[in-house]
């Protein structure tokens, strides 16, 4: 054997596993090829890559126990329309509820009902919008999986007061109720006599425990009816369902005692929630799409609330198996037609999934950190000084590259899509504005 060959093969093999080492455990780019210098590495740069883009339809998504729930409705001059609404339980605050106490029903008065429903965010324009409430007429199980699309029969009647339905969304007010400042609600006052069919159960078994008044009061359902809504209007509205603030209340009064009071239907972790999202894509590009794939040249979408995603396939990529270099790095950069003070911002985060035989799978540069590190590991965050978004795939390209993975396309999806109202309008493979990009920095040697 020739020593000075097997040296040379032996250093120049720590020189490289040293090497990817260090660029495993930094984040910063910038340093490669500059922190190691050596004759046998050659570090470069390839974007040229073919990509493949088109838009389908999200995947349906459980939409039950929920902590966040949405509501309202908006039109999209890019998406369309899109409806959102939800079911709930209500829950007594306690067994044996007896309004009366130790006098007569009747000396009890019912002043007003108040669903309360306490802002978390909103999305889109906070124009003026009509709300309406349904009693629930079939069971909602909280032991039972819900998908969106879900519906559940009501009564027929709207519980909202007369007059009162249509109200302009305001998530930055302060709320003002018993001589306490709370947080910014939604406050829809309800018909007196929804109020009234509960205390004419004072006393009763009706009101034994939360079992048997669910067999009575099974639920409502809250949703929004802006059918005139114009282009451009509406919102998006998220409320915390599981806030102490997020209820329906009674107040009444004892005219034998001029005692005034109120009194609780809890929204918990024990009622059953269910949200249900709906997306109206016609005449938009984005239906267009669906239909046929081969239109996601120019541009393609991805949107929340269970809406749309984006498909992304590298042609070419597997010209780079057996070409003798080491990658140690790929970045997909994926730019946003987007103008600054739109009230449709794009998705704050996204995420990476790769297909495989009908199943979803994160890329390992996710997996092999846990939880918010591989978030960041991979990237996905909204880019708007930049207009674009960034995903780190090293390890899944290198995956594809030794033949552990097929080379199927990638999907981009909204991070909590169930409650993310955002959307994003990609620029395509053709597009003469801006394309997307993989960028690979590898070593040759």
């Amino acid at each position: 054997m020739n020593i000075t060959s097997s040296t040379h093969i032996i250093r120049k093999a720590i020189w490289l596993s040293l090497f990817a080492l260090i660029l495993n455990c930094k984040k910063d780019e910038n340093f490669i090829g500059t922190e190691i210098q050596n004759e046998d590495i050659n570090v470069s740069k390839i974007d040229n890559f073919t990509i493949q883009t088109y838009t389908t339809l999200a995947d349906s998504l459980r939409a039950d126990e929920i902590s966040i729930s949405t509501l309202g409705s908006m039109n999209d001059m890019v998406m369309g329309k899109t409806n959102s609404s939800f079911f709930t339980q209500l829950r007594l605050p306690v067994d044996n509820v007896n309004f009366s106490g130790a006098g007569p029903l009747t000396n009890i008065v019912l002043d007003s009902v108040v669903l309360s429903l306490e802002y978390k965010d909103h999305y889109g324009s906070l124009d003026a919008q009509t709300f309406e409430v349904f009693q629930v007429g079939q069971d909602i199980e909280i032991d039972s999986a819900y998908y969106n699309g879900k519906s559940f029969t009501n009564l027929g009647t709207d519980l909202v007061k007369a007059g009162t339905q249509t109200q302009i969304p305001d998530p930055s007010s302060t709320v003002y109720a018993n001589g306490d400042t709370l947080p910014a609600q939604l406050r829809i006052k309800l018909d007196n006599s929804f109020g009234q069919s509960i205390l004419n159960e004072s006393g009763n078994s009706t009101l034994s425990d939360n079992e048997s008044f669910a067999q009575f009061m099974k639920g409502i359902e809250v949703k929004a009816n802006n059918p005139g809504q114009a282009t451009g209007e509406g919102a998006i509205l998220l409320f915390d369902l599981l806030s102490v603030n997020s209820k329906v209340t009674l107040y009444y009064r004892d005219t034998a005692t001029k005692d005034t009071t109120s009194f609780d239907l809890l929204i918990n972790t024990y009622a059953s929630r269910v949200n249900l999202n709906k997306h109206d894509y016609t005449g938009t590009q984005v239906d267009a799409q669906i239909s046929d794939s081969t239109l996601g040249q120019n541009e393609v979408y991805i949107q929340g609330l269970q809406g749309v995603k984006t498909e992304v396939n590298f042609d070419d990529i597997l010209r780079l198996r057996d070409s003798g270099i080491i990658i140690n790095k790929a970045v997909l950069t994926m730019p946003v037609d987007f103008t600054t003070g739109s009230s449709f911002e794009p998705n704050p985060q996204l995420l990476v999934i790769r297909n495989e035989e009908g199943n979803k799978f994160l890329i390992p540069d996710q997996t092999m950190f846990a939880g918010t590190a591989g978030l960041a590991n991979v990237g996905g965050e909204w880019n708007e000084d930049d207009s674009q978004y960034e995903f780190v795939i090293t390890r899944y390209i290198n995956n594809i590259l030794n033949g552990k993975f097929p080379n199927n396309n990638l999907t981009l999806e909204t991070v909590s899509s169930m409650v993310t109202p955002n959307r994003a309008v990609f620029f395509g493979h053709n597009s003469v504005m801006n394309k997307p990009k993989l960028t690979i920095t590898y070593t040759k040697y």
